[in-house]
This record gives C-alpha cells, structure tokens and sequence, in this order.
C-alpha cells in the first residue's frame, strides 16, 4: 500500500508543472496587458521555463543519485511555491521573469525525480503500470490547464492572471508534508562524485543553444535587447530603477553554445562520475534508443495544440472556450492510452507499444498535414486523439525501458537525460514552428504587425506537419534499434 501512496504523493507533486505550463502559454497576452510589457518579453515567460528545465534535469539529477531522490523531490516543491507565490506578486516583466526561473529551478528538481521515485518504490513487474498512471496525470494537468484557459479571459476578470501562479504554488506547498511523510528516501550513492565543471558547461551549452534557436525564430539572428527599466525586492517593497539596456549578439551567445559543447563531451569521456554518461550511448542501446526516440517524438509533435489554436480561433472562428474544449481531446486521449500501454508494459516487458506509438503518431501528423480551411471541426478532434493515443502508448513503456536499462544508483541521471531530451525536442517543436509559420503568426507579427493570411498559415501548419510526421518516422527507426537490444525483461536483474 505505502508504493501505492508514494505514487500519489509524486503524481501529485509532478501535477504542477505541465498544469503551470499548460495555462501560461495561454494567458500570455493578459500578463502583457497587466504588466504593460511587449510581447518580445512576454514570450519569454514558458521559454525560461524550457530552458532551465531541460538544461538542469541532467545535473539535478546526478545530484539527488549522490544526495538522495527524496530530499531533492522536496527542495523542488519548495523551489516552486516559493517561485510561484514570488511569480504572482511581480509588478513588472523583469521580476516575473526572474521568479519564474525560480519556480523552474523547482520544476527541474521535481521533473528530475518523480519517474526515479517510482522506478525505486515498485518492483519491475508493476513498474510500467505505475508509470503510466503517472504519465497519465501529467496529461490529466495539460488537459485541465487548456480547458480553463478556453475560458481563461473570463477568468482573469475575475480572479486575474496571478491566482493562475498562486494556485499552482498551494498545490505544491501542500504536497510538501505529504511526501516528507510517505516517501521514502533512495540509497545514496556517496562514491560519485559532482562534476560541477562538467555540469556547468552542459548548462551554459544546452541553453545558449536553446536561446539562438528560440530567439531566431521570433525576432530573426539579430541582438538580443533587453531594457530594465525598473526593479522591486519583495517584502521590503524596495525599488530599483537602472534605466538600463543589455544588447547581446546573437552570434556570441551562438559561439559560447559551440565552444561549451565541445568542451562538455571532452571533459565527459575523462571524468569518472560524469553528468551524461557518453558510455551508456555505445554499450547500452535500450538507453540510446529510448533517449533519442522520446527527443525525435517530442520534436515532432509539441506545437500542435498551439498552431491549431490559432487555427480553430483565427480562421475557423470557433470560439475560445470551445477551441479549448476541442484541444483537450489530445491530453485527455493521452491520459487514457499512456494508462494501457504502461498496463501492456508491465505484462509483456516488450517494446512493441513504444514502436506502435511512434507509427500511430507518425500517421496522425501525416493525416494533420491534409489540413485545410475547410475540414470538418470532427476530423481535427479524431486526428487529435489519435495523436494522443500514438503519445500515450509511446511514452510509459519508452520510460520504462530506459529507467530500467540502468543500475537503480543512476536512474536519477537516466531520468534527468530523459526529461532533456523531452524538454528539448519540446523547445525545439516551438522554436521551428514558429520559425516556419513565418513574419505573418507568431513570429514578427506579434512584435511589429503584419498582415495575416490565412492561406499562408494553412500551408505553412501542413509543411510543419509533414516535418513532424517524418521526424516521428526517424523515431520508429531508433525505437526499433533498441526493440530486441537489452529489454526490460533482461534488464530487471539490475533492479
């Protein structure tokens, strides 16, 4: 009974973060409105969240293998209230922006740990079970949070944008003593050593690379230019007024991405307790394929429920709380079929589902590119749930397999790679979306204006589909690689 309630204590502390996530990409204009910010700025509020998340899973993660999984599980909730509240409390962009890395930083902690809790407290036979449960709460908060946000205006007259931040922030805090209490803590692995050089280059790296991609898609290779004006520390209500502006080449912060990477897989393959361990890619192929499967599934498919809001809202004129009932169809068709494949997972211990989830994904982007002006509101919910349906097989069994393809000492760092790999092809999903839809979507039009297209956004959302479906197909290829390599069955002596 006690891994039964361990479950729930960690469901309930990764609820928050896709839940957070899932509201914030849709009420952006209102923080714009609220706090008078442009939207070049505002933009950057889930970006960070991206950022941090996938550029520090890896190094938390190594961290809490050494430290121990539930002491760091508890640092990130408390890491993500306190942002929370902070981020509810900003006056300003700039000081959004800066408790909203704070609430990453927890949301890294908490992402980093939860699967590896899991792995720990359930025996190989319930673990894939247990994990799509898990996964399926995950999309049951993305699911929730593009319901509300169909309705989000109405809300925030009421309420206002900040309760979206308070709100996300109590529910963290009261998981908080749940989890001290139920949770057990790992076996700590006290030999390894941190490599907080090794880690602060994947950092430096990993986001400089993320910011050129992300930047270029919206405002073109140009500087970076932020202006602060104003700055305020919380409590003391002390103000700051700088009246200063940071401009940074993008081809710097390009140039310091290069130069980390490469110094970063150097000093990897000579230390001996390494962040990523590059080892693992060549002996271990269940941990290469599952890696660059979930990156390759992510890449292909995260924009979609924000291309086709605009879509459902822009050119078929569905309303915004119905559009938002439609778009819920994708989280919820998840929730369902991650909770079957995770049963199919602990049963058979084969890949297969991981494999037919990638096909079944792969079909649903290549259907999504037929889109047109005029296809029926019932064909989009179909194919969306059949998107979910590819993603909820595809996901538990593919983390299952990867947690345990590795000793139980490392499944921290095996899950912090693996959330980067997610968090990344996410970003990524983003960044090229936005860098095909072009000047007249989400681009340039939202900074300078433009006119807009319709026609244009149609073939340009069929392009990015098509793209999807093919980067979806390269990850049946990985998926495959790794189907009869060492699987979950001949990797459960390692437990």
């Amino acid at each position: 009974m006690n891994r039964w309630l361990s479950l729930a204590a960690v469901n309930a502390g990764n609820f928050v973060p896709p839940f957070d996530t899932g509201i914030i990409a849709f009420i952006l204009p209102s923080i714009s409105i609220g706090l008078k910010a442009p939207i070049s700025l505002v933009l950057w509020i889930p970006i960070t969240s991206l950022l941090i998340e996938a550029a520090f899973m890896p190094v938390f993660g190594r961290l809490s293998d050494r430290s121990g999984r539930k002491k760091a599980f508890l640092v990130g909730l408390l890491l993500f209230s306190l942002g929370s509240f902070l981020a509810g409390n900003s006056l300003s962009i700039f000081e959004l922006l800066i408790y909203r890395s704070l609430q990453s930083f927890g949301a890294a902690f908490i992402l980093a740990n939860g699967r590896a809790l899991i792995a720990d407290a359930f025996k190989p036979r319930e673990r894939g079970f247990a994990l799509g449960t898990h996964i399926a709460v995950i999309y049951l908060a993305t699911a929730i949070g593009t319901a509300i946000t169909g309705s989000v205006i109405g809300v925030t007259q009421f309420v206002g944008w900040r309760y979206v931040f308070y709100a996300s922030g109590a529910i963290a805090a009261l998981d908080i003593p749940v989890s001290f209490l139920i949770l057990s803590e790992s076996v700590k692995n006290k030999s390894a050593r941190m490599d907080w050089l090794g880690s602060l280059l994947f950092v430096l790296g990993l986001a400089s690379a993320l910011v050129v991609i992300t930047q270029a898609a919206q405002t073109g290779f140009g500087n970076i230019d932020v202006f602060i004006q104003e700055f305020r520390i919380p409590v003391l209500n002390i103000f700051y007024y700088p009246q200063y502006l940071i401009s940074i080449p993008l081809w710097i912060v390009a140039t310091i991405a290069l130069v980390s990477a490469v110094l970063f897989v150097i000093r990897e393959l000579h230390f001996p307790d390494p962040v990523i361990d590059f080892h693992l890619f060549r002996t271990n192929m269940t941990f290469l394929s599952t890696n660059v499967s979930a990156l390759f599934l992510y890449l292909s498919h995260w924009s979609t429920l924000i291309l086709l809001s605009f879509y459902l809202q822009l050119i078929r004129g569905v309303e915004p709380f119905t559009s938002g009932l439609l778009l819920t169809s994708e989280p919820l068709s998840v929730m369902v079929f991650a909770t079957i494949g995770g049963w199919i997972s602990s049963r058979t211990g084969s890949r297969d589902p991981s494999v037919a989830g990638l096909v079944i994904t792969c079909g649903s982007l290549a259907l999504l590119a037929t889109l047109s002006p005029t296809t029926s509101l019932g064909t989009v919910a179909f194919l969306l749930v059949m998107l979910g349906a590819g993603v909820g097989l595809f996901a538990p069994n593919n983390t299952n397999a990867n947690l345990s393809s590795v000793m139980p000492k490392d499944r921290s760092m095996a899950n912090g790679l693996l959330g980067t790999m997610r968090h990344t092809g996410q970003s990524l999903s983003i960044a090229f979306g936005t860098l095909l839809i072009g000047s007249y979507a989400l681009g340039q039009c939202l900074v300078t204006g433009c006119t807009f297209s319709p026609d244009q956004y149609v073939a340009a959302l069929r392009l990015i589909f098509l793209l999807g479906s093919a980067l979806a197909a390269a990850g049946v290829a990985f998926a495959w690689l790794g189907r009869e390599a060492s699987s979950v069955s001949s990797a459960q002596d390692l437990s």
